[in-house]
């Protein structure tokens, strides 16, 4: 037992502190330039300053030089992704950019490499979303043609999704113990490391399911369903790394941030909709679209407020409950009220499509 622990400890110190940056302090000529250094790098020409006798390991080196295979390297990247998600997230956007390989970068190559190996398993991705709408051209642009383009280019489809995290994920976590000033710019690099590790996962179940004979006879579902699991889970590591909440302070941000992605999404469809259904003239549709987007408007100001008043706790500080809950109960009645509108036209009310995406998000077919 002892021995598990001390090696559990070993691990998280490597979590928290993967590479040791210390000087050797040993004063010595470089061998390249002859310049006098007690430097781990020589400060004239850069070349490393103690090189020892050449070895079987310098043989591998050299090999894995070739093909970029060391510290800030995409399979050690991805490797630390798997094992210090939050702490490599971090180190990269508090200015350690040594230590990982370039995050845009990296989730393009990782796109192509789903797609390459998906293509040489035979794998598909979502079927082309057919034509079910009739007549209705905003319809058919929204959950056809763009839907479609989303399918062949991926890269763009995870980052569109996880960029809807920006705002909620700097909003409940601004105030965070080891990230106090967490900012959007930073937000979105997280959202791309984010992104690279739900591909990275995405990867690797897919080969689990695919691969080994007893799981390979559930097909395609059962792997989103596993990944849908997976990505609960991964935020939660993610974030509880990186900002520094406990597990139950990361749990309910979490949920709070699925859930207003889930509404800033919604609102970003109806806006889009909007805009597309006045440039082809469907004027009762532009109606309906613009309703709507008050509608799921108002449901996200309802959940912001709800959100700020549970993130800040003014109570602890004696303001009177009349007062904090002034503005999270106009939220609500004009949230009553857009539902009310829309229910009476017969147009899509948020409440019910919230609930709708939320299974359909977690409790697919």
């Amino acid at each position: 037992m002892s021995l598990l622990k001390e090696k559990y400890r070993q691990f998280r110190h490597w979590q928290q502190q993967p590479f040791d940056y210390h000087d050797t302090h040993e004063h010595h000529g470089c061998c390249n330039c002859g310049a006098e250094s007690d430097n781990n790098y020589c400060p004239r020409c850069g070349q490393k300053a103690v090189y020892g006798p050449i070895t079987w390991q310098s043989v591998w080196q050299g090999i894995m030089d070739v093909w970029g295979v060391g510290t800030r390297s995409l399979p050690y990247t991805l490797w630390q992704l798997l094992w210090r998600p939050g702490y490599l997230i971090r180190d990269y956007i508090s200015g350690k950019r040594q230590v990982s390989f370039p995050p845009v970068k990296m989730l393009v190559v990782m796109a192509l490499l789903v797609v390459l190996v998906y293509g040489l398993l035979g794998i598909g991705f979502e079927p082309s979303v057919e034509d079910e709408t009739g007549n209705n051209a905003v319809q058919n642009f929204l959950l056809g043609d763009f839907y479609n383009w989303m399918s062949d280019h991926i890269e763009w489809a995870v980052l569109a999704s996880f960029s809807l995290f920006i705002v909620p994920v700097w909003f409940l976590f601004r105030t965070a113990p080891r990230l106090p000033r967490h900012t959007l710019p930073q937000g979105f690099f997280v959202q791309v490391f984010i992104g690279v590790q739900f591909l990275l996962y995405m990867l690797i179940v897919t080969l689990v399911f695919d691969l080994i004979t007893p799981l390979s006879g559930s097909g395609d579902e059962a792997a989103g369903f596993m990944l849908m699991l997976v990505l609960p889970l991964m935020l939660w590591c993610d974030y509880k790394q990186l900002f520094g909440y406990g597990w139950w302070g990361t749990l309910w941000r979490i949920v709070a941030a699925i859930f207003l992605a889930v509404a800033v999404a919604k609102v970003l469809v109806r806006i889009g909709g909007l805009c597309y259904s006045l440039f082809v003239g469907d004027w009762s549709m532009s109606v309906k679209y613009l309703l709507g987007g008050v509608d799921h408007l108002a449901m996200l100001w309802a959940a912001l407020e709800f959100v700020l008043l549970i993130n800040t706790k003014p109570w602890r500080e004696g303001v009177a409950w009349s007062r904090m809950l002034m503005r999270p109960l106009f939220a609500v009645a004009a949230l009553l009220l857009t539902t009310a509108v829309c229910g009476h036209l017969g147009i899509e009310n948020s409440l019910t499509n919230m609930l709708e995406s939320l299974q359909t998000m977690f409790l697919p077919d």
